[in-house]
């Protein structure tokens, strides 16, 4: 299901997907040149998760620009239509063969997501991870939202030992405080991507009043992203 991000541009939104999503793996082999890439449908499976719960919206398709065949690409938000990035890759291919057309949509479509994601190209050497997609660092977005909610409106109350206790057990993974969110992880990795685009979602001004109240020295967390 598609989650809103109301108060996120896309800019933000795509930084939250590469928390989650850094690269995709060759799954496919190419004979002619003796080497390895990464299948469209493997493209797909690798992002589409994230880009769902985040409301990311890709859309691919043909079009003729000055009598030029490409393939358009538009990435934006489901929340804001108007927030959006766009490229147009030139298709290359014998006149009137409809195959070959088909075949370098297919490409373009390929190398379209894996530039705009900026996906880098893993080998597995042969392992199950292109069976396995990397999962979203949240399952539902508004999980992430309701914890910096919360931070914030700390904050604004000046609760300094509550704010810096939340932080505590957000990034060292003690949940033994009076804050028990859902959708944190017990994976180490995964939870410091969640404390990661947490801090990210504060914004700078929040940023700010944290690092004050660190300087404070009350328990704080010995590191910050």
């Amino acid at each position: 299901m598609t989650k809103e991000n109301k108060n996120e541009s896309l800019a933000e939104a795509i930084l939250e997907f590469r928390l989650s999503v850094s690269s995709v793996t060759l799954d496919s082999d190419n004979p002619f040149f003796k080497s390895k890439y990464a299948s469209y449908n493997n493209v797909q499976e690798t992002i589409n998760p994230t880009l769902a719960m985040l409301g990311i919206v890709v859309v691919q398709a043909p079009n003729i620009i000055d009598g030029i065949d490409v393939l358009n690409t538009k990435v934006y938000l489901a929340s804001n239509p108007s927030d959006f990035i766009e490229s147009n890759i030139r298709l290359l291919v014998p006149k009137g063969d409809m195959q070959q057309l088909g075949g370098a949509i297919t490409y373009a479509r390929r190398y379209a997501l894996v530039s705009i994601f900026s996906l880098a190209t893993d080998d597995d050497d042969g392992n199950d991870a292109s069976q396995h997609p990397p999962e979203p660092v949240w399952d539902d977005v508004m999980h992430k939202n309701d914890i910096i909610v919360d931070a914030k409106k700390l904050m604004d109350k000046n609760e300094t030992d509550r704010v810096l206790s939340m932080f505590d057990d957000i990034q060292n993974s003690r949940g033994v405080s009076e804050f028990k969110y859902e959708g944190l992880s017990g994976n180490k990795a995964i939870r410091s991507k969640q404390f990661t685009s947490i801090w990210s979602g504060l914004g700078k001004e929040y940023q700010q009043k944290y690092q004050a109240y660190r300087r404070q020295g009350k328990n704080a967390p010995s590191k910050v992203v």
